[in-house]
C-alpha cells in the first residue's frame, strides 16, 4: 500500500464570466467540461471533453488520472435566480517521490470550493494548483460551463465524454439519487421460475404485495419495498457520493407462519441482474433500471 502524506495546499478556483443567460424555469442542467493542458509556445490543447445533462438536483462526478496525480471531484449546482452557485468536494493526490524502501509517496488533499456565476458562465478550475505555484501539480485545468434548459418529465441523465490524449484518463458521470426505479423481479424455486414482474416503485415509498406463480398449483406472495441504502462509513465515499445511485430491494414474507425476517439486496440502477436468497431455498432475481419518463 502506498504511504500517504497530507498537506493543506488548496487548489485555486478562478472565474471567467460570460454574459448571463436568460432566466428559465428550473429543469435540466448541462455541464460542458473541457480538460486543457499547455503546449509549446504558450499554446493550449483540449485533451478531453465531456457534456453531461441531468436533472438540476443531480451531481457531476469527475475523475482525472495521470501518471503523477489523481483528482476525484463531485460537483453540483444551486439555482439563485439568474445566477447559479457551483460547488464541489475534491480529493486530490500528487506523487511526492519514493520512500527509503522504494514505495511511492503521495500528498493527499481533501477540500471544498464554491463560486457564484451567471447561467451560461464558465468556471476555470486548477485542480492541482495554479500554474507555476510552489505546490503545483500537473499543468492542467478545467473549464466548466453551466447552462439550464426547461424540460419536464425526463429524469434520466445523458452523458458524452471524449478523450483526445491517451496520457490522461478522464471519466465524467451524472449522479442522480433515484426517486423512482423500474424493478424487475423473478422468483426461482429449484428448476422452476415465475414470470418476471415489472414494478414501478418509489424509493422509500409504500411496499407492494407481489404474487409469484410457479406451475399450476404453486404460488407465493411476498411483500416488496424499495429503500435507500444506509449511510456509508467511508468519508471519501460519502464526499464523492459513490452510492448515490444505489437502491435496495427489501423482501419479507407476510405469512405469519414464517419468521417475518426481511431480506435485502442493494445495487446500482444499471440494469444488472442480482440474486437475493430467501428462506426455504427460494431466490429472487432482481434488476434496477431507470423508469420510463412520465
Amino acid at each position: 500500500m502506498p504511504s500517504l502524506w497530507r498537506n493543506s495546499a488548496l487548489a485555486a478556483l478562478l472565474i471567467a464570466v460570460r454574459p448571463p443567460a436568460a432566466a428559465q424555469t428550473p429543469g435540466r442542467v448541462t455541464y460542458d467540461v473541457r480538460v486543457i493542458m499547455p503546449r509549446a509556445r504558450a499554446e493550449t490543447v483540449v485533451v478531453a471533453r465531456g457534456r453531461i445533462s441531468e436533472p438540476e438536483e443531480a451531481k457531476l462526478r469527475l475523475e482525472l488520472v495521470s501518471d503523477a496525480a489523481r483528482l476525484d471531484a463531485l460537483l453540483g449546482v444551486v439555482s439563485q435566480g439568474d445566477t447559479v452557485e457551483l460547488s464541489g468536494g475534491f480529493n486530490r493526490r500528487l506523487r511526492a517521490g519514493r520512500s527509503a524502501r522504494g514505495l511511492p509517496l503521495w500528498e493527499v488533499d481533501d477540500y471544498h470550493r464554491s463560486v457564484r456565476l451567471p447561467w451560461g458562465g464558465t468556471a476555470r478550475l486548477y485542480p492541482f494548483g495554479p500554474p507555476q505555484s510552489a505546490q503545483s501539480g500537473p499543468p492542467v485545468w478545467l473549464a466548466i460551463t453551466v447552462t439550464r434548459d426547461r424540460v419536464a418529465g425526463d429524469t434520466r441523465p445523458l452523458e458524452s465524454v471524449v478523450v483526445f490524449d491517451s496520457t490522461v484518463h478522464v471519466t465524467m458521470e451524472a449522479i442522480v439519487h433515484p426517486r423512482r426505479a423500474a424493478v424487475r423481479v423473478t422468483l426461482l424455486r429449484g428448476d422452476s421460475s415465475s414470470a418476471p414482474k415489472l414494478l414501478d416503485m418509489v424509493t422509500d415509498g409504500p411496499s407492494k404485495l407481489v404474487t409469484f406463480v410457479l406451475g399450476r398449483n404453486q404460488s407465493t406472495t411476498l411483500d416488496v419495498a424499495l429503500r435507500s441504502p444506509g449511510l456509508t462509513l467511508d468519508p471519501a465515499d460519502s464526499t464523492l457520493a459513490r452510492d448515490a445511485d444505489v437502491v435496495c430491494l427489501r423482501v419479507t414474507d407476510p405469512d405469519p407462519s414464517h419468521d417475518g425476517a426481511a431480506h435485502v439486496r442493494c445495487g446500482r440502477v444499471n440494469n444488472v441482474a442480482r440474486t437475493l436468497p430467501l428462506s426455504d431455498g427460494d431466490t429472487i432475481v432482481t434488476t434496477f433500471s431507470w423508469p420510463v419518463p412520465r
